[in-house]
């Protein structure tokens, strides 16, 4: 999968290690994130999970799991799983988000760091502006401050292969109020930008872009 990822990333993005001359607003753990003045104060991490200079889409996870694999399929926890089952095995909160434990961004970059929300990315579509960068393949996000951050359009995982190469599939922490056998996840290409529970089930593999409170 990493060599596979690599000649995608050279492909789909050549040059993109460029986008990272950026403001940074601060270090946690390790890892950078960009303060882009939003109104709740939510910071943004420069990078994906898993992403470093020679990777810049990161890892692939299936919702509520911490660690990529070779395969992605119906295997994964909380598949076909409504918000009760969830609870009471512990994978979501009483409000409907991902516990530390099941949280991909906390498992992998330390306490401080998380998934983002449905409504940490529904004010990240309604308070920034969003400008498609067809050479590097995904979206500067900009804040009114000026800050910004680079969201890769990554695909997804099903099986082995990568899927809808060229649009963004960003997971969300949140299980749908509506149909929580469900879960939210942010959905770009380059017209267009919106949360969805989608058509997609918990066990597509998709990058994570951790936030920090």
């Amino acid at each position: 999968m990493e060599k596979y990822l690599s000649l995608f990333a050279g492909v789909f993005l050549a040059g993109l290690t460029s986008i990272y001359a950026q403001t940074l607003s601060g270090n946690l753990n390790g890892h950078e994130y960009i303060d882009l003045g939003l109104p709740s104060g939510t910071k943004w991490a420069t990078m994906n999970v898993g992403a470093d200079s020679n990777n810049i889409l990161g890892g692939y996870f299936a919702w509520g799991e911490v660690t990529t694999k070779a395969e992605y399929g119906k295997d994964v926890q909380t598949y076909n799983k409504d918000a009760s089952a969830l609870l009471a095995a512990s994978i979501i909160n009483e409000d409907g988000y991902l516990t530390p434990e099941y949280d991909a961004a906390t498992k992998n970059w330390g306490d401080g760091w998380r998934t983002p929300k449905k409504k940490d990315f529904d004010e990240l579509i309604e308070n920034c502006e969003w400008e498609w960068d067809k050479e590097k393949v995904g979206y500067y996000v900009k804040g009114k401050n000026g800050n910004s951050i680079f969201l890769p359009a990554a695909g997804n995982y099903f099986g082995n292969s990568l899927k809808e190469a060229g649009y963004g599939r960003y997971w969300c922490a949140s299980v749908d109020e509506s149909n929580t056998f469900r879960s939210w996840c942010l959905c770009f290409h380059s017209i267009s930008k919106y949360m969805s529970n989608g058509s997609y089930g918990r066990y597509f593999g998709r990058p994570i872009r951790p936030v920090t409170d």
